[in-house]
């Protein structure tokens, strides 16, 4: 076999536009997506949302394996199913973090009801220490989230988070989406 039609089926036009749409996708994602995401949410929230999106994204699949089956003849289907079911599943493993991605982005777009938790400022200057103490689940610990937090707290309009002292309290109001994960706008 010569090395010209070995490369024949990666220069078809099927495979040419699914690569287009692959990277298209990608880039969407790590470039749209990804910092919408980074610039709203909590690592927390996202750690929660992720533990909890696996029912979600089980809806996806069996969606799209309805989907796939409906432009299928019945006849071929019961040959097909091995290969729908082992289809589906690198379909939904390829594209796991794309989809929650997706639901992160809706969940930013449908505000439901706004949260506001209240945290006590731990504030220690000499020692450079700063953070943000609401219990053992739901403090604010890592300097990119207090810094997103002041942020968004001096874009709204409020005193910086720096300016408290040791014991204040602050509040800090969170939105939160059709998929029940909290974020900041």
């Amino acid at each position: 076999m010569k090395i010209s039609e070995k490369i024949r089926p990666l220069t078809s036009k099927p495979f040419v536009l699914f690569c287009i749409i692959m990277i298209l996708i990608f880039c969407f994602d790590g470039f749209y997506l990804k910092p919408i995401i980074k610039d709203h949410y909590l690592d927390m929230d996202l750690k929660s949302f992720k533990n909890d999106f696996w029912k979600y994204q089980l809806l996806i699949a069996a969606l799209l394996a309805i989907v796939f089956i409906l432009f299928m003849k019945i006849r071929k289907l019961l040959q097909m199913i091995p290969v729908i079911l082992c289809s589906l599943f690198f379909v939904f493993m390829g594209f796991k973090t794309f989809f929650s991605d997706i639901a992160l982005y809706i969940n930013y777009q449908t505000e439901k009801k706004q949260i506001t938790k209240t945290y006590t400022v731990i504030n220690h200057k000499e020692t450079k220490v700063f953070w943000l103490y609401a219990g053992e689940v739901s403090s604010i610990h890592d300097y990119k989230e207090i810094q997103l937090t002041d942020q968004k707290r001096k874009a709204n309009g409020l005193k910086s988070l720096f300016n408290y002292n040791y014991g204040d309290t602050v509040q800090i109001t969170f939105k939160k989406g059709i998929f029940k994960v909290n974020y900041m706008d």
